[in-house]
């Protein structure tokens, strides 16, 4: 029963870990830097649960562990899913930066001591034996993590699954206590689901009526209505309004009529509308590409019938694919590739706003085709966040076309291509009225004040200024979200952190370094000091990986349960692997040099999906091998006093780890420079176990 107990433990804490994550990416506009903050307080709070009863001696203590989980499962979805009422924030409002951090501290917190409990409960109840529970609740985390992504995603609601894992868990107190007569305790998961139910059903509205909401495998999708128009949002941020014939209209007729005569148009993301649009150039094919088939049903769903009768035109085509694998594999050339989508906020949406993608998007378009993107507008003064992530968008397409034309700031248009751009206000404007093209709103005497050439000047004179070169490896998303939080909610040191170049952080870090490391060799601790570095290497690495993975595919958000199974299925690996060595020291000394060697080639690996999976579970595998043979280093009466306190080291580690990554390392250095980083620290930990001999410290 107890190996069981210890599976049931593993699977189940993934599974909350799984739809915290997704849960929490929603509430915060999909912003993937909250994956740093979400793992870096799962694993203190786990840590501070495990530190908590390491000590703690009682028969029951172990049943009633899963007990908490599973009363506690259905509050954490509960708490999460009311964030944005109880901080008084919008649909799609950016949250401050310690608002997330405490709404998810306030979220995670209960739920997480008692998760973290139950591992050095766990290994009591298998003897002391650390090694054993490692491996047998990372066999379990990695079933569940399969279970999510092959079974469950997308075909059952949040709260239903956390109702589900916590009568599961109750199922596993029950045996654990032996007492038939506590099979009544099965009824609390039921009750709480209707009280969970009651509150979201009171819970306060915002000033937008929902009308719709889906969870689908990419995210859940949200329809408000409000003033007679719809508002479609996925996973927390604003994706279109429909109607919204003015939008429609400017991101059709502006770069249809810089083309003599456009054939061809691909039309990536947004509303359907705006194809629409196009449709009413008789000549013109139009390809429609959402990756997403959930969003393509909902879109659909919410046009007007007149909308619908258009849109069945057959020159429409509607293809459910990722846009950037289809632009990379696609034999057509298009004479016009519009982006119909939201600013570069998110990874997700900045991997459409690259030097890469616009790379492959030249290699889709006719010799003379023009890609046309649309930020945000700006009236008056710019703000610096904004400023430097359209500078980036500009520079970035400079970098692949011969030419680029902006709009004045107002419509916020940029358009590229290897053939001339001819922006005189007059010509687009002729060419309009020529195609006599029937519309709401737009009207030729626009082009003169989209492209005024005073306007267009100062726009792009202020853009060629600002601004890094965007790239997947180094994306601007992440330093605008943090430049947002510092500029309406930071204070001055964040502001001092992100004005630090390259070599000044890297100076910081290794200064850091080297005193946390003289420190472990002078209390003759070093193997402490690999089990520290292992939980930050392992998942600073992971976080990197999943981060690099959404960068490249844009469907983190789907494929987060399998990318954590198969860390977990390496840990487990690991773990079994670390029993048939017999020189304990010896394989931590080898572990660093694997990990060395894993991360000078982790580059190799960014480039098939597949790779990914792999990455992860040897970097799951190498942090699992290293964890069980510090603990066989131990002594061995000790082994079963010090899991706890060993666990709680390796989490601390991991808390860092996610922190430092998610926060500055990636968003300030790029991924790159992030995994040099890492290859310091297990550097500093190979060389003070060279320093122990074959000694036991």
């Amino acid at each position: 029963m107890q190996t069981l107990a210890v599976l049931g433990m593993g699977l189940t804490s993934i599974l909350v870990q799984i739809i915290a994550l997704r849960q929490l990416l929603t509430a915060f506009s999909g912003n993937e830097l909250d994956i740093g903050i979400t793992l870096a307080v799962w694993l203190l709070t786990v840590g501070l649960g495990s530190f908590i009863v390491h000590r703690f001696r009682s028969r029951h203590a172990f049943g009633l562990s899963f007990l908490a989980v599973g009363l506690l499962c259905q509050t954490t979805a509960l708490v999460i899913s009311l964030i944005h009422p109880i901080f008084g924030l919008g649909i799609g409002e950016t949250a401050p930066l310690l608002t997330t951090l405490f709404s998810t501290l306030l979220a995670l917190g209960p739920v997480c001591l008692a998760i973290g409990a139950q591992f050095p409960l766990s290994v009591a109840h298998l003897d002391g034996n650390a090694s054993r529970a490692y491996g047998l609740e990372a066999l379990g985390a990695f079933a569940g993590g399969v279970l999510f992504t092959f079974v469950l995603s997308g075909r059952m609601d949040t709260f239903v699954l956390a109702t589900v894992i916590s009568a599961v868990n109750v199922v596993i107190a029950v045996l654990l206590f032996g007492k038939k007569r506590l099979v009544w305790l099965l009824v609390l998961p039921i009750l709480l689901s209707f009280g969970v139910e009651r509150i979201r059903e009171n819970a306060p509205e915002s000033d937008l009526e929902l009308v719709q909401r889906v969870e689908s495998r990419y995210g859940e999708i949200s329809v408000f209505e409000a003033q007679d128009q719809l508002n479609v949002y996925s996973s927390g941020r604003f994706e279109f309004s429909y109607p919204d014939a003015q939008a429609e209209e400017l991101k059709a007729h502006v770069p249809a009529s810089l083309l003599e005569a456009p054939e061809r148009v691909l039309l990536i993301g947004g509303s359907p509308a705006v194809a629409r649009e196009f449709l009413k150039y008789p000549a013109l094919s139009v390809d429609f590409l959402e990756l997403d088939a959930t969003m393509i049903d909902v879109s659909f769903s919410l046009l007007s019938k007149d909308d619908r009768q258009v849109l069945a035109d057959r020159r429409l085509k509607i293809l459910s694919q990722d846009g950037r694998r289809f632009i990379k594999s696609t034999a057509s050339r298009y004479d016009l590739v519009v982006l119909n989508l939201p600013e570069p906020a998110t990874a997700n949406l900045n991997r459409f706003y690259t030097v890469e993608f616009f790379r492959e998007a030249k290699g889709a378009l006719q010799k003379h085709g023009v890609l046309a993107l649309t930020l945000p507008a700006s009236h008056g003064l710019i703000g610096r966040p904004l400023q430097a992530a359209d500078g980036a968008v500009y520079r970035s397409l400079k970098t692949v076309f011969a030419n680029v034309a902006v709009s004045s700031e107002e419509y916020g248009g940029m358009y590229a291509s290897e053939g001339p751009l001819d922006t005189s206000p007059d010509i687009p404007a002729l060419r309009f009225s020529q195609r006599r093209v029937a519309t709401l709103f737009f009207h030729p005497l626009l082009f003169r004040d989209i492209f005024d050439p005073l306007k267009v000047n100062t726009v792009r004179t202020r853009l060629e200024t600002a601004g890094a070169i965007n790239r997947d490896r180094r994306p601007v998303a992440y330093l605008y979200n943090l430049m947002l939080w510092t500029d309406t909610y930071g204070g001055k040191a964040l502001n001092w952190i992100f004005g630090l170049g390259d070599r000044e952080i890297f100076s910081l870090f290794i200064a850091a370094l080297l005193i946390s490391g003289a420190l472990f060799w002078k209390k003759r601790q070093a193997t402490y000091f690999t089990l520290f570095t292992n939980g930050y290497a392992t998942m600073a690495f992971s976080l990197i990986v999943l981060l690099a993975y959404q960068t490249a595919y844009g469907y983190v958000y789907e494929r987060i349960g399998l990318l954590f199974a198969l860390f977990m299925a390496g840990s487990a690996a690991g773990a079994y692997i670390s029993k048939l060595m017999h020189d304990h020291l010896r394989l931590l000394q080898l572990v660093d040099i694997a990990c060395l060697l894993l991360f000078l080639a982790a580059p190799l690996f960014f480039h098939e999906e597949v790779l990914y999976y792999l990455l992860m579970c040897l970097c799951g595998m190498l942090g699992g091998a290293q964890y069980a043979a510090v603990n066989r280093f131990a002594e061995g009466k000790k082994r079963g006093e010090l899991a706890g306190r060993l666990y709680a080291l390796d989490l601390s580690g991991s808390v860092i780890g996610a922190i430092l990554t998610a926060l500055f390392f990636v968003p300030l250095l790029g991924i790159g420079n992030a995994v040099l980083s890492l290859m310091l620290i297990k550097g500093s930990s190979f060389v003070l176990l060279l320093t122990l001999g074959h000694e036991k410290n």
